[in-house]
């Protein structure tokens, strides 16, 4: 007798039949056996049109029932645990290939991948893959392989990503996997996924891709409504990447947060993984602005609650509470006057920062009372002050003033504020003392508004193609400080006075009202008038000229500028168009500007008309004719006849805060007037802002010059502008350097004639003080020594003159290595147009052999210096 004999079998997949029904159904063979449990519930399945039975065998007598069964052209995949013995040549003769199929899974994968031909061998090592392969097959399909062999990276990631929803020929990588997890429908599919497969996922991922990413897929089985990226958030502050030792809360809710896990204890560097991980995960959310963000960030705050260790929020570099905390603490260090600059580096380094600009103007206006107050010894030297850091001091006023609702920083704010308007207070009451230098009509080189036409429009008009000349009404030198830059970005460069290298100034008519500063700056006379006097004034002094006021500028529907500006911009024959903007001036009569943030959008039709002056290469002179001062919390003065800021000598006597005005350049009866020169009082109803006074943000008329990059010819007496900035603005203050008006001195090379009305300017040279040389010993050795020889011989004509690569070298020493490119390039006088090139030569002269000795940040403005490197590189030794 035969005893039939049972082999081990396998539960076949239902995509391992589905495979192998395909290429039954391509031959003749009525059956195909395969060893596997004859065991089978999902029914018969489908090849295109046809269908293919599927039936266990547990015999020779039962497959040849089968054999029997079966009509005309139907097949069977019989399932059987005999060998080939036990079923006899009946069968086999009839079967497919004439043999029983071994279930070889890893023969179909190749298969399941367009484009490959075999299964690598790290897929193989993995015993599980090949059925998880063949059990989620998607519809489409698996992406096709990019190696004849099929790899665990391709295979693994693409089940992966289709287990998830994603679609499986998504790419993912760790941090997309932390959002991907986030996400309801995604995090839902990941849980829905068997359990052993969920484990085996997580092995290889582990393996593979990293310890935090495989942190991320436990998170998300485990928890439903909280996120694995809310989790890693609660994880960046029980494991701070400083390595602080930790609280007794903090150890607490380290213990508590294994629950949220897997249970078991947290691995540090699993931990510290997943917390970058989640950091990264915030970037990229930012930038594709997802809602899943915020979510994720209250739910990280509700958990450190939930964990017990609420304060741990404060600690975060992403968590809101992370970011007052170090607002409140930087607003410590500025009541205290130490650890300022740190405290700034902190708020900084938290996402949040872009919130608001008061935490780091608050910084600028404590290095500004850190700087040495100088004497300025006329007019024309206060005016020219106001422009070159007090409007910047006027601009950090603005964002400190409406700073934080947090009643401790409110209150260091306003100290701060206090202290500010105290030291600029002491300025407005100098420069309204000088007032009647001018009146008297001393030669106190102050530039009167009446004289920017002849001073500053009429060369540039004979130097180009013809001027625009843009007044923006009731712009203050802080308004011009910001557009300025904004104007420089759109292909324009700015062009200042070769005598000081700084910002024209020019001082209003008094008081400093549109009808009277604005007359006098078209008709070119102290005045008073109108618009059409001031039409008269500019065709007078420039025949063809044209003005366009406020109604003039209404353009047609779809058009950014009337037509008849258009033309007479285009016109080479109208030698000057003037510009009157009025929505500065309107705004402090209407609206609360105190926090205001002007710029060329809030200046409508600015830009367009910028753009059309670069088209025809007209010169653009851009000014004001008063500015004006904010309303902030300012003193009523009740004063019978007065208005907003001055009152005629017959409405009293001159009180504290107020000075008396007469002569040539007042209109009023009798040629007097009493100005208020205190920023916090006004007289009658309370506005958004106000003028007239003498206070130096009302008398300071900025006068910005600019013309289209491709002219590298300016002006007699002009030349392209090194960055404005002061240097307290972007760098902190150092005790050895001293603030200068004048920057480091220049090359030697040919100068330029001076403009014959330049007599009448700001300063005579000697008014600036000598510029400061600290740093001198190591800047001198460095150009001293042979390698630097070599090094301007190598770069050849391209070589950077001694003069320009010392004053870099020393700002750069001078402030411990670290500079604002802007910083670096006003102190050594490096106009802002040739920054690029001047740096890049920098770096051929002083980056001996490739090395960094000067580089530039990742933050893309701030210049490195590499002492150590500069001094082996050169050389000079560790003296």
């Amino acid at each position: 007798m035969v005893v039939s004999k049972q082999v081990r079998a396998v539960v076949v997949s239902p995509a391992m039949v589905q495979q192998r029904a395909a290429d039954l159904v391509k031959s003749d063979a009525r059956i195909l056996l395969l060893r596997a449990r004859p065991e089978w519930s999902h029914g018969d399945v489908s090849v295109g049109d046809a269908t293919v039975r599927v039936l266990p065998g547990v015999s020779q007598l039962a497959v040849l029932d089968i054999l029997d069964s079966l009509g005309e052209g139907e097949q069977a995949v019989v399932l059987t645990d005999r060998v080939a013995e036990d079923l006899g040549d009946a069968v086999l003769a009839r079967a497919y290939r004439q043999e029983v199929e071994l279930p070889d899974e890893w023969q179909a994968v190749p298969r399941l991948f367009p484009g490959a031909t075999e299964v690598g061998l790290d897929l193989r090592r993995l015993d599980w893959a090949g059925t998880a392969l063949l059990d989620h097959q998607p519809p489409g399909g698996w992406p096709r392989s990019p190696a004849p062999a099929v790899t665990a990276r391709h295979a693994i990631g693409s089940l992966l990503s289709h287990v998830l929803g994603l679609g499986a020929a998504t790419q993912l990588d760790d941090v997309l996997l932390l959002i991907t997890l986030g996400q309801r429908i995604h995090g839902q599919s990941w849980r829905l996924v068997d359990e052993r497969l969920r484990a085996h996922v997580i092995d290889w991922v582990e393996k593979e891709v990293g310890k935090p990413a495989a942190l991320a897929l436990m998170i998300a089985e485990r928890n439903e409504h909280i996120t694995p990226l809310a989790v890693g958030l609660v994880l960046d502050v029980l494991w701070p990447e400083d390595g602080s030792p930790p609280t007794e809360s903090q150890v607490a809710a380290r213990v508590r947060a294994e629950g949220y896990i897997n249970g078991k204890a947290v691995p540090v560097d699993g931990a510290k993984g997943l917390a970058r991980l989640a950091k990264a995960a915030v970037l990229r959310l930012e930038v594709d602005e997802k809602p899943e963000l915020g979510i994720a960030l209250q739910q990280a705050e509700a958990l450190l609650d939930d964990l017990g260790w609420v304060d741990g929020a404060e600690q975060s570099s992403v968590l809101k509470p992370g970011y007052a905390a170090r607002v409140r603490d930087l607003a410590a260090c500025l009541t205290a006057g130490e650890g300022v600059e740190e405290g700034l580096a902190r708020v900084h380094a938290h996402r949040d920062v872009a919130i608001s600009h008061a935490p780091a103007m608050a910084v600028r206006l404590h290095r500004w009372l850190a700087t040495e107050e100088r004497g300025a010894v006329s007019l024309a030297a206060d005016l020219q002050q106001q422009i070159d850091d007090g409007a910047w001091v006027d601009a950090a006023v603005g964002a400190v003033w409406h700073g934080s609702d947090d009643p401790a920083v409110a209150a260091s704010y306003q100290d701060l504020l206090d202290r500010v308007r105290t030291r600029r207070g002491k300025r407005d009451e100098s420069a309204s003392s000088r007032l009647a230098e001018v009146n008297a009509g001393d030669d106190s080189k102050a530039l009167g508004v009446e004289r920017i036409l002849e001073v500053v429009v009429d060369p540039w008009r004979r130097s180009s193609t013809g001027s625009l000349l843009v007044v923006m009404d009731g712009m203050s030198s802080a308004i011009a400080a910001g557009l300025a830059a904004e104007v420089g970005r759109m292909g324009l460069v700015e062009w200042v006075p070769s005598a000081t290298q700084r910002r024209q100034a020019a001082v209003a008519a008094l008081p400093s009202l549109t009808n009277v500063s604005r007359t006098s700056l078209f008709c070119g006379e102290v005045r008073l008038g109108g618009a059409e006097d001031e039409k008269r004034g500019l065709a007078t002094a420039f025949p063809g000229a044209k003005l366009f006021h406020k109604n003039d500028l209404r353009s047609q529907g779809g058009a950014a500028l009337p037509q008849d500006v258009v033309a007479a911009i285009q016109d080479p024959s109208v030698p000057v168009v003037g510009i009157v903007i009025n929505a500065i001036d309107d705004a402090t009569h209407k609206s609360d500007t105190s926090a205001w943030q002007w710029n060329l959008r809030s200046l409508d039709p600015l830009r367009a008309l910028l753009e059309a002056a670069i088209s025809t290469r007209r010169a653009v002179i851009l000014t004001s004719d008063h500015g004006h001062v904010v309303e902030r919390d300012t003193e009523a003065m009740s004063v019978r006849g007065a208005e907003s800021r001055w009152r005629p000598v017959a409405t009293g006597p001159v009180s504290p805060g107020e000075v008396l005005v007469s002569g040539r350049r007042v209109v009023a009866p009798d040629d007097q007037a009493i100005l208020l020169w205190r920023e916090d009082a006004h007289y009658g109803s309370r506005c958004a802002g106000y003028h007239g006074g003498a206070s130096l943000a009302e008398l300071t008329i900025p006068v910005l010059v600019f013309q289209a990059a491709a002219l590298t010819q300016g002006a007699v007496g002009w030349e392209p502008a090194a960055p404005q900035v002061p240097l307290w603005w972007n760098d902190p203050v150092r005790e050895a350097v001293a603030p200068s008006l004048k920057p480091a001195a220049k090359p030697t090379k040919a100068k330029k004639p001076k403009a014959p009305s330049m007599g009448d300017g700001l300063f005579d040279l000697e008014d600036l003080p000598a510029q400061p040389a600290p740093g001198g010993g190591l800047v001198e050795r460095v150009l001293a020594s042979p390698m630097y020889a070599d090094q301007k011989q190598r770069a050849g004509r391209a070589a950077l003159d001694d003069v320009t690569a010392g004053a870099v070298l020393r700002s750069l020493v001078e402030r411990g290595g670290r500079a604002h490119h802007d910083t670096v390039a006003a102190a050594a006088g490096i106009p802002a147009a040739d920054l690029g090139q001047v740096f890049a030569a920098v770096r051929r002269l002083f980056n001996v052999d490739g090395y960094g000795v000067v580089e530039l940040d990742s933050d893309g403005v701030t210049v490195r210096l590499d002492e150590r490197l500069l001094r082996e590189q050169f050389e000079l030794g560790d003296g």
